[in-house]
């Protein structure tokens, strides 16, 4: 093989690496969003058909840009682009394939179905994390409320509830009794309204599904719950709060 052949097998296959390096950093295409940046520098993803609106905030950029290691802040990104196009496919699917009698009574009634994402920032030694509030109105009796919550470590990778506990511990059962109390006090300042022991005992069990939406805020981990999931709609939601001091015998090494 010639020197010239080597040099251009060399360049080719540098050439390969790289792009691959990038397509691992940035993702595929298909997750990014159209967006405009809004006046607080956020950014905002919308649609407005005959039918239906979408409003969508997300940030534009995260911490990890200085925080994090090399190809941390891409990497989240592309997992939060990809995370919001879920909720706007599922959307979609639901507001396209309504009957023409449903068409006729938005029209008359000069209203569309609605999807309205935004979010709060969280930060800790540890993790950057993302609560999105997901507001989504599709001609029922009420709008429906839900959360999504995103945690990233210094690695732009996501982390779940149980990533934060040694293995083995009874970390569930320790938040499950926590969220008792404090969901059973929530709805003691609200007259008890919406209270329901059986609600409240299902909806709070040490089950993971129960506690997935969640955040590490500086020195506590914050669990969101939405309404329906341990009380009646006129109940709200709640958010639990687990001090990370509580916990600290069951964290994992290093976890701040």
């Amino acid at each position: 093989m010639s020197r010239t052949t080597s040099v251009a097998v060399v360049v080719i296959a540098l050439v390969i690496i790289a792009t691959g390096a990038l397509a691992y950093l940035h993702g595929s295409p298909e997750n990014s969003l159209s967006y405009a940046v809004i006046e607080n520098g956020d950014r905002q993803h919308r649609e407005d058909t005959q039918y239906y609106t979408i409003q969508v905030n997300y940030p534009a950029t995260t911490s990890l840009a200085t925080r994090g290691s090399w190809g941390a802040e891409s990497r989240a990104e592309n997992t939060i682009a990809a995370t919001l196009n879920d909720f706007i496919s599922q959307f979609k699917d639901t507001a396209d394939s309504i009957s023409q009698d449903e068409k006729d009574r938005l029209t008359a009634a000069n209203i569309k179905y609605s999807l309205d994402v935004g979010y709060h920032a969280y930060s800790s030694g540890s993790f950057v994390s993302y609560e999105f509030d997901v507001f989504t109105d599709t001609g029922g009796a009420h709008p429906i409320s839900s959360y999504k919550t995103l945690v990233f470590d210094m690695n732009g990778a996501t982390v779940s509830l149980a990533d934060l506990f040694t293995p083995g511990s009874d970390y569930l059962d320790r938040i499950s009794q926590a969220a008792q109390q404090q969901v059973a006090a929530q709805l003691d300042m609200q007259g008890g309204d919406g209270a329901d022991q059986s609600m409240i005992s299902d909806g709070v069990a040490p089950k993971a599904e129960n506690f997935e939406n969640f955040v590490v805020d500086s020195d506590r981990i914050r669990i969101f719950i939405p309404p329906y999931q341990a009380a009646a709609y006129a109940a709200g939601s709640f958010e639990v709060q687990i001090p990370l001091v509580d916990v600290k015998d069951i964290l994992k090494p290093g976890i701040n």
